[in-house]
């Protein structure tokens, strides 16, 4: 369960900006979009969502929750050893481009509340922080700075024989979680539990749905999913096929060709999806089943795509991060999308869906979808740096006309077009 998560000197993210999921004292839709967790007084939002003009930040935001997951996963294995860290600071302004990124998450995981962070550039680790939090009392686990790093007796005791071998651009954290050591094992299975996801690159997405759809029973929670979208078709199916030189030769493959494709030996899927025949009566007749890549639109395709990440994160209560979610979907579907997540029967294990959206209508007041502490405002200012605001914080009152305010440019986050009247492509 994703809480907080912190960036600074970042890509456009100069300042220390936080979006934070801890529900505030409003009081609209708190049975439907807030959930309890283990903790104490401690409640969540299920779902936030970010708007912004082209090029404000909103991408950044996504992409630094995803560097830290892959440095958690990633950065102790042998294969990163000699590599550079693929961070970027702010590089427009002199007082920011030398300087180590900043990253901070705190989550909860088996009813302990963690805050971990580290700084970090392209050449090393600078600072590394564990804290946990059970009883209302925060406690430092361990904390780095550059290769020392001081272990306190709330963690682990077999983790002191690792911090010699920690490499200076690997965190501490993954090391521990690499030698099972059980709180960096714990950590790491949290990180897992946060699943990102590019809108407009649909085929890794669909790789995962596919996976999904080889068990039966979330193939059921898939096509129920597919169905309720009448997008034409309610069932979907899989074939995997390995090509032969058979085939290969009927389809005029070059010999050169044909022999690289066998020495692969990879397994190519197909994903069709049911539709039914009818005669001159309209009645059924038959089925036939349509290539989905091939014969479906886009908007069925990302649909479909999703479906599998969506129903998981709901079935395991993870953490969706999703840029550019509504691209080529239906208003109505992206609605429906997020009043799954905003729900008390579909989404019982406190699940969570942030992502960044330009459809306005999203938050038109009669739509009863967001809290103000649920909408933030992504707003680059003219020396290229992001800032993050909620409509809580921006002091917005309930009874605004939300998506006509924002429309008018009153919070900001909109593009300011200032294309030229005399703009003219051609001499007339």
């Amino acid at each position: 369960m994703l809480v907080k998560f912190t960036v600074e000197n970042y890509l456009s993210f100069k300042n220390r900006s936080t979006i934070d999921l801890t529900a505030t004292s409003l009081t609209e839709l708190r049975k439907t979009n807030l959930f309890d967790t283990p903790l104490k007084n401690v409640t969540l939002l299920k779902s936030m969502v970010i708007y912004g003009a082209n090029s404000n930040g909103k991408s950044n935001l996504f992409k630094a929750i995803n560097f830290v997951r892959k440095m958690i996963l990633n950065s102790s294995k042998d294969s990163q050893a000699d590599e550079a860290i693929n961070v970027q600071p702010f590089c427009l302004s002199t007082t920011s481009i030398e300087e180590p990124s900043l990253f901070e998450l705190v989550f909860i995981h088996e009813a302990v509340k963690y805050r971990y962070g580290f700084k970090v550039d392209e050449e090393e680790i600078h600072n590394e922080w564990l804290y946990a939090t059970t009883k209302n009392k925060e406690q430092l686990l361990f904390e780095r700075e550059f290769q020392e790093i001081k272990i306190t007796k709330k963690f682990d005791a077999a983790s002191a024989n690792l911090t010699s071998i920690t490499r200076k651009n690997a965190l501490f954290i993954s090391v521990c979680a690499q030698f099972n050591i059980p709180t960096g094992i714990g950590i790491l299975k949290a990180m897992n539990t946060v699943q990102y996801i590019s809108g407009m690159q649909d085929r890794h997405t669909i790789n995962f749905t596919i996976d999904m759809m080889d068990n039966p029973e979330k193939k059921k929670y898939i096509d129920n999913f597919i169905a309720g979208a009448s997008l034409g078709f309610t069932e979907t199916k899989v074939e995997r096929f390995k090509l032969t030189e058979e085939i290969l030769e009927k389809g005029n493959v070059p010999k050169e060709i044909r022999k690289m494709i066998l020495e692969s030996d990879e397994e190519n899927v197909v994903v069709s999806t049911k539709h039914v025949v009818y005669d001159e009566n309209n009645e059924e007749v038959d089925n036939i089943y349509f290539n989905l890549f091939a014969n479906e639109s886009l908007g069925t395709c990302k649909y479909v795509a999703l479906s599998g990440p969506i129903i998981d994160t709901l079935l395991h209560g993870k953490t969706l991060i999703v840029d550019e979610f509504d691209a080529q979907l239906h208003p109505h579907l992206s609605k429906a999308i997020i009043e799954l997540f905003n729900s008390e029967k579909n989404n019982p294990h406190g699940a969570q869906l942030i992502f960044a959206s330009h459809n306005s209508s999203l938050i038109n007041p009669k739509r009863k979808l967001f809290r103000r502490d649920q909408i933030m405002i992504a707003e680059k200012d003219s020396y290229g740096v992001t800032n993050l605001e909620s409509l809580y914080d921006k002091k917005i009152r309930k009874d605004a006309s939300f998506e006509k305010d924002y429309l008018e440019g009153k919070y900001e986050g909109i593009p300011d077009i200032k294309i030229d009247d005399d703009f003219r492509l051609f001499e007339e």
